[in-house]
């Protein structure tokens, strides 16, 4: 291979990075690419080129509802935004407005956003009425659960914070006994934090091992009056051991070493893979379970309809457990005792619905109504607590004007081009 066939996949990757970061999106304006030639050290030069780009890649500005959490009583729906492009968020909605806005780009009441928030790939959030307290757990990134203000507003810091291991997606608060729940995907974890719990402070138990069948778990809900967690999971199952911990390299804050019997001051090596694929699921759990123990029940098999199940709710009117179905853009609803492969009881979706991606679902049982956020339209949308099939909602939330572009990329840690198959490669 010539020194020239070697450079240009360097050059086109240099390309691209410089047209994704262009900002303006405009398809005339020349982009500057700066790329190294191959050779011995004394033999590389730098390379310049300008010229107009083929086309031009733009990032999504609206919001992109992942999390969602509603007061009842204050009438209030507040939902996190993912979007690093147009800045994460904590928004803040009235459960109640005239249907005819429904068309219409919805302007939030008050907006958590800014550096000194530091709100992270943030992927769900919890509320509790009477604190006037919001959760938020993030992913990747800063990796932790950090509380806010329910009337804060603007670029404020979190109340308190702590670190969450790697993968955080899940939480929920359990107002009875105070607790919170809290997923974690890569370490197929349930850690259970007491409410006030804050940076030092270690998990009051966990569920996690071979036996417990987590399998990449996302949405969790917890019921005390039932004595269950109920918790979907994508189905990507690897070995782990109880109490287990996944943290970046260089991710312990200097002033949590020594001082967390689950975080780890030495990060594990890699070991070889035990990874398998395995159908996603609900898995139940007795709520005050601790360590490596069998679910109660397992809702899972063709007949479910589950496919990138992200949110659960447990409708206590009904006694039906609510799952928002991000791969088949849907609602499911199953019987809270169901077990094994059984079909859900009831459907919302189809495309009068609006449903899009959604990755989170709430019941407000004082108005008989069932929330969704949609991540692929930038909607939440609201439908009768009783709905079934293809049914209109009642009132939709807007982030973007209706008919926008569904979201993208989301937020991809790099591009690759493939030169012989003339292909990008973007990881989501």
């Amino acid at each position: 291979m010539t020194k020239r066939w070697t450079v240009l996949p360097l050059v086109a990757l240099t390309l691209i990075l410089c047209w994704m970061a262009s900002g303006t999106g405009k398809s005339n304006r020349a982009g500057l690419a700066f790329a190294q030639d191959t050779g011995t050290p004394t033999e590389r030069r730098t390379i310049l080129i300008k010229r107009d780009p083929i086309r031009v890649i733009e990032e999504d500005p609206y919001s992109n509802f992942s999390g969602m959490a509603i007061d009842e009583e204050r009438g209030e729906l507040y939902v996190s935004n993912d979007n690093e492009a147009k800045g994460q968020s904590i928004e803040t909605y009235r459960l109640e407005f005239p249907a005819s806005r429904s068309n219409r780009v919805t302007e939030p009441l008050r907006m958590i956003s800014g550096p000194k928030a530091d709100l992270g790939d943030i992927c769900a959030i919890a509320v509790s009425p009477e604190f006037n307290e919001i959760y938020k757990v993030s992913g990747e990134g800063n990796s932790e659960l950090a509380v806010f203000s329910t009337d804060a507003n603007g670029d404020v810091e979190p109340l308190r914070w702590l670190p969450t291991s790697h993968g955080a997606w899940g939480i929920f608060l359990e107002r009875k006994f105070d607790e919170l729940f809290v997923t974690i995907e890569h370490v197929n974890r349930i850690a259970v934090y007491e409410r006030t719990a804050q940076l030092t402070d270690d998990a009051v138990r966990y569920i996690q091992g071979p036996q417990t069948q987590l399998a990449d778990p996302h949405g969790i809900y917890a019921d005390a009056e039932r004595n269950e967690i109920y918790v979907v999971n994508h189905g990507h199952w690897h070995h782990t051991e109880p109490g287990e911990t996944f943290l970046q390299e260089g991710s312990i804050p200097p002033e949590l070493i020594g001082k967390r019997i689950a975080y780890p001051d030495i990060v594990r090596q890699l070991t070889p893979s035990t990874g398998k694929f395995l159908p996603p699921s609900i898995t139940v759990y007795s709520r005050t379970g601790h360590g490596d123990i069998e679910p109660l029940r397992v809702i899972q098999g063709s007949q479910t309809g589950l496919n990138v199940p992200l949110g659960i709710f447990l409708d206590t009117v009904s006694n039906q457990i609510v799952v928002a179905n991000a791969g088949r853009d849907n609602i499911l609803f199953f019987d809270v005792n169901a077990n094994g492969d059984v079909a859900p009881v009831r459907v919302i979706g189809g495309p009068a619905t609006e449903l899009a991606g959604p990755t989170s679902v709430v019941v407000d049982r004082k108005r008989n109504e069932v929330w969704a956020t949609n991540w692929d339209n930038h909607t939440a949308t609201v439908y009768p607590r009783t709905a079934e099939g293809n049914v209109e909602p009642l009132r939709v939330i807007r982030s973007a004007p209706k008919g926008a572009a569904r979201s993208g990329f989301g937020s991809p840690g790099t591009v690759a081009y493939n030169p012989k198959r003339k292909e990008l490669l973007v990881p989501n």
